[in-house]
């Protein structure tokens, strides 16, 4: 949902894709190397921002979002004041969003445009649809003085944004567009999920203008598109990504978010790219900005040309590099415990094969590569003993034992593979109505007594880690409700229910989310304080940050050192599949196997997009990573540099 790349995945030249990011073919065609992923000539932004003033079809956010960009783009990725050209009716009137000005705009974008140049549009205001008189639906957004002017001659018609921002972008230069607006007809006729009044009055208000009645849209017109177009073909040897605020049947809103009137999507977009949440991909910014957007029914989108984009870095920055005394941690020696959760509900109609495969595969690796003993860990599996059985009470008993007598220098590990689902939030603070949960072997019994929410992962694990102590935990399951309604690539039917196993092995891949109760599956109404748009207090915003989120909360977990892999997005399916000759989790499969093809000796940044591409092409999950502060992207993963194994001549990966 809310992704579209290309079908061809074909590099520039003809050079077919093996696994994301690898291309075969000459080398300067890659795609996949950190050098083609970096700006190394020169950045300009157009930002167009239109609040229709003293009009029918007032805005009052656009304007506030271009200067958001704005600072967003200097203080975060390089960008000067004279990198950026502001058009808004708060800028002299030779800067004011006329169709000729903003025509104008986009003709200064390209001047001189180089390889490894950067270019950015953002767009805020109103779009709309019209039907043109060859008889196509086109979408356009709408200039300042397409208000008292006859379409479509003072409107831009998406034709002419391909022509001027799409087509002329040279091969090695980057464009990224953003828009902030509706492109769909229908768009008209859907409201905001939460009607709040959120300013005491404005209420969140769609930006889509509807086209005057001589070039309205019939339904039967076929469509074109400013987003779709990105997909037509036409740009295989294009960089090119473009955002959209919403699904082409949706509104964008315009609202009332942190104390100020902007976009609901531009604002979002802000609060992701300010966060320390995993988000150097665009990717990885994509389902920030979804969760951000929660408690609102749009849906951002994002089109590129070739799917290696995906992992590109957002505006080329590169993540940060971890100093000397922080990599020195790394080295230093300490106790090591691991809690490994594997949960297969033989015999009941959640069953799953994987998950204790998974422990078994995670116990292995930390035995044999990473300096852990037997007496450091504890199991919880139905092939366990039955007194550790992973009933929730043992789970918790579990998180405490891990916890317990942690000093600086130790290394803890949490793996946990079976259900994850959505339970009914009782706390008024979560914007979408549901928290988070992973569900014990007794979970059949009432929810939720029997499930282990968000808040209880964060009370006994995240807030009891000590300065100095490092730990990192891996959910191979699902978080999100909306995952119910999602399919892996291999064409399983994992809407109805709990499908029977199939016979051949090979054709096992089962989703791990275990749909709730029916009295708690229903979304709680949200308040006023925890709704998504507003500014909450920390303490109370933290009971809707879910299992990963939470990380990097900076009112929390500053300098804490924990890292939290989830097997997927929070809109997406966690596989349990029939991998390399046995039943295991898609994500842990794919994990465990880049850190042998690496001599387990891997930084948490690269092990990350190593898994991604593993992944890629066999499942539609896309695993996350978040962590406490963006350096520690760069560390090694369970600390293990490994400087012997580099003396014989055996590279980390880097």
């Amino acid at each position: 949902q809310g992704l579209c790349i290309q079908r061809a995945h074909m590099c520039p030249g003809g050079h077919s894709f093996g696994r994301m990011g690898a291309c075969h073919g000459a080398a300067s065609r890659s795609m996949g190397g950190p050098a083609s992923m970096r700006v190394y000539g020169k950045r300009r932004a157009l930002l167009v921002g239109i609040n229709y003033c003293g009009t029918q079809s007032e805005l009052r956010g656009c304007i506030n979002d271009v200067v958001n960009q704005k600072n967003v783009l200097k203080e975060h990725f390089g960008f000067t004041d004279a990198d950026i050209l502001m058009l808004t009716e708060d800028e002299p009137k030779d800067k004011w969003p006329f169709k000729a000005r903003i025509l104008q705009g986009l003709k200064w974008l390209y001047e001189g445009v180089l390889p490894g140049d950067l270019l950015f549009f953002h767009y805020s205001g109103h779009g709309s649809q019209f039907q043109t008189p060859d008889g196509v639906q086109a979408d356009c957004i709408c200039p300042l003085d397409c208000i008292n002017q006859p379409w479509p001659g003072s409107v831009i018609l998406d034709t002419e944004i391909h022509r001027c921002f799409y087509n002329p972008l040279p091969q090695g230069a980057k464009a990224i567009a953003i828009f902030d607006c509706c492109h769909s007809g229908t768009v008209a006729n859907l409201t905001v999920k939460r009607e709040l009044n959120l300013s005491g009055e404005y209420a969140p208000r769609a930006r889509y203008l509807t086209a005057p009645a001589t070039v309205a849209v019939k339904e039967t017109a076929p469509l074109a598109g400013i987003r779709r177009g990105v997909v037509s073909g036409n740009y295989e040897d294009h960089q090119l990504w473009v955002f959209s605020g919403c699904q082409d049947t949706q509104t964008s809103a315009d609202a009332f978010c942190d104390g100020a009137f902007q976009g609901a999507f531009s604002w979002a977009l802000f609060k992701a790219l300010r966060s320390d949440v995993w988000n150097e991909s665009y990717i990885d910014l994509l389902e920030q900005v979804k969760c951000n957007l929660r408690g609102y029914t749009q849906v951002p989108a994002l089109t590129t040309t070739h799917e290696p984009y995906l992992s590109y870095w957002y505006c080329g920055r590169e993540p940060e590099v971890a100093s000397r005394e922080e990599l020195a941690v790394d080295h230093q020696s300490g106790g090591k415990k691991a809690l490994l959760i594997g949960i297969n509900y033989r015999k009941t109609q959640n069953e799953l094969r994987g998950c204790i495969n998974d422990v078994l595969t995670y116990k292995e690796v930390l035995l044999r590569r990473y300096g852990f003993k037997e007496s450091d860990m504890l199991v919880l599996t139905e092939d366990e003993a039955k007194d550790n059985w992973p009933y929730k009470a043992r789970i918790i008993e579990g998180m405490r034992w891990l916890m317990k007598g942690a000093k600086k220098g130790d290394t803890l590990f949490l793996s946990y593979s079976g259900h994850g689902s959505q339970m009914t939030d009782r706390t008024g603070t979560e914007p979408s109505g549901m928290s988070d949960c992973i569900c014990p072997l007794d979970c059949d019994k009432p929810w939720p007594a029997y499930i282990i929410l968000d808040t209880e992962i964060h009370e006994y694990v995240y807030d009891e880690l000590p300065d100095g102590v490092k730990l990192t935990c891996i959910f191979d399951c699902c978080h999100s409700g909306t995952v119910a309604n999602l399919a892996c690539l291999r064409n399983v039917n994992l809407l109805g229910g709990f499908e029977e196993v199939p016979t051949v092995p090979e054709q096992y891949n089962k989703t791990r989310y275990m749909a709730p109760p029916e009295d708690v599956s229903k979304p709680q109404a949200a308040s006023m304080s925890g709704f998504a748009c507003r500014a909450g207090n920390p303490a109370q915003m933290k009971k809707a940050s879910g299992l990963r989120m939470a990380v990097a909360d900076r009112n929390m977990y500053t300098n804490r050192h924990l890292w939290v892999f989830s097997g997927c997005q929070d809109t997406q399916t966690s596989a349990d599949a029939y991998v390399s000759g046995k039943y295991q989790g898609a994500f842990t499969w794919a994990l465990t196997n880049v850190l042998r093809n690496h001599r387990f000796c891997m930084k948490y940044e690269n092990l990350l997009t190593s898994t991604r591409a593993t992944l890629s092409g066999k499942y539609s999950q896309v695993p996350a990573l978040s962590t406490t502060r963006r350096a520690y992207f760069d560390r090694y993963f369970l600390g293990r540099s490994s400087p012997e194994l580099l003396s014989r001549g055996i590279q980390c990966a880097r």
